[in-house]
C-alpha cells in the first residue's frame, strides 16, 4: 500500500495513542516528575505487593494486552484478504489500520518490557518482534517505490501467474524454429512467408547453418534457464552485440529469424526482470508471516503465564 494523505489521520491517531501511552508509564512510574498534578485511576493502581516488572504491573499489562490485540488484528488480515466481499470494512481500510496499529505496539511493546531484554524469555518474544517490524517495514518501503519502478521498466508488464506459460511458449517456438532451419540447412527450402519462395542457395544453407548452431549453443540454453540472469543473452548489451554478429553471418533474408529470435530473448529477459522485482516486492512476506504467527503463538503463551501470575498475587 503507498502510503499518501489519506494516512494522516491514522498517523495523527498513531501520534496521540502513543503520546498517551507514554503519559500513562510516566505517570506509573515517574511520578513525582509527572508535569501535572493527575494519579492513576483505581483500575490501573497496584496492591502493596511489589512487581518485579514493569510488565507485571497493572499499567504495564495493559500495554501487552493492547499489543496482543493488535497482533491478532494484524494476523487477521490474510484471513480479510481471501474474502474480499465479506462486510467487514473493505481491505484498504483493513491495510490502513494493519500498518499504523502495529506501528502502535513499538511504544506498547516498548513499555511493556521498560526498554529492556529482560529475561531469556522476553529476549526472545522481542527478537522475534524486531523480525517482524524489520520486515514488515521493508515491505512497506518496496511497495512505495517498486510499483513505478515496475511501470518504468517493464512497459509490456504481463500478468505474473502467466510467466512460466510464456516461458513455454518461448521454448516451443524456438525448436520449432530449429527444426525448420534444419530443413534449410539440409538443402530443402524454408518456409517464407513471401508468396515467391525458392530453393535455398549456397548461401541460405550456410546461414541456416550458422543460425542452427547459434540456437543450439546460445538461445535455446539460455530459453531452458530457470534463471536467465548470468547468462549472456540476459543481459541486454551483450545480447544486443550477439545478435548483431549473428545478423553479420547470415545472409540479409534471414534477418528477420534473427530479428525473431532476438525478440524471444528481450521476452525473456523482460520476464526475468519481473519474476525478480516481484521476488523484491513480496519475497519479504516468506520471512514476515511465519515469524508473526510463531510471535502470536509465544506471545499467547507469554500472556497466559502472566495472567496466572497476576491471579496469584493481585
Amino acid at each position: 500500500m503507498v502510503i499518501n494523505r489519506s494516512h494522516i489521520p491514522w498517523l495523527l491517531f498513531t501520534l496521540f495513542a502513543s503520546a498517551f501511552t507514554a503519559a500513562l508509564y510516566w505517570l506509573r512510574f515517574h511520578p513525582d516528575s509527572f508535569p501535572l498534578e493527575l494519579t492513576l485511576p483505581r483500575l490501573l493502581q497496584d496492591g502493596s505487593i511489589p512487581r518485579n516488572t514493569i510488565g507485571g504491573t497493572r499499567v504495564g499489562l495493559l500495554f501487552g494486552t493492547a499489543a496482543l490485540l493488535i497482533f491478532l488484528f494484524a494476523a487477521a488480515l490474510g484471513a480479510r484478504k481471501k474474502k474480499p466481499l465479506l462486510r467487514i470494512g473493505r481491505v484498504e481500510l483493513w491495510l490502513k489500520a494493519h500498518i499504523w496499529f502495529t506501528i502502535l505496539t513499538i511504544p506498547l511493546v516498548g513499555f511493556h518490557c521498560g526498554w529492556s531484554w529482560g529475561s531469556p524469555h522476553t529476549t526472545m518474544l522481542l527478537i522475534l518482534y524486531i523480525i517482524v517490524m524489520v520486515t514488515g517495514f521493508f515491505g512497506l518501503a518496496m511497495q512505495q517505490f517498486m510499483p513505478a519502478l515496475m511501470k518504468e521498466r517493464l512497459p509490456q508488464e504481463v500478468v505474473y501467474e502467466q510467466i512460466p506459460h510464456i516461458r513455454k511458449r518461448l521454448i516451443e517456438v524456438a525448436e520449432a524454429m530449429r527444426k525448420d532451419v534444419a530443413k534449410a540447412e539440409e538443402g530443402a527450402a524454408p518456409k517464407e512467408k513471401k508468396a515467391d519462395a525458392v530453393e535455398p542457395t549456397a548461401d541460405d544453407i550456410t546461414s541456416a547453418d550458422t543460425l542452427c548452431e547459434f540456437l543450439d549453443a546460445e538461445v535455446l540454453p539460455y530459453l531452458r534457464l530457470k534463471n536467465g540472469a548470468n547468462h549472456r543473452l540476459g543481459r541486454q548489451r551483450e545480447s544486443d552485440d550477439s545478435f548483431r554478429l549473428a545478423k553479420l553471418n547470415v545472409a540479409p533474408n534471414w534477418f528477420p529469424r534473427v530479428e525473431e529470435m532476438q525478440a524471444w530473448c528481450d521476452e525473456r529477459r523482460r520476464t526475468d526482470l519481473q519474476t525478480r522485482l516481484q521476488h523484491w516486492l513480496h519475497g519479504w512476506l516468506i520471512i514476515h508471516v511465519p515469524v508473526s504467527l510463531f510471535l502470536i503463538v509465544v506471545t499467547l503463551w507469554h500472556a497466559v503465564v502472566a495472567v496466572k501470575m497476576f491471579v496469584v498475587n493481585p
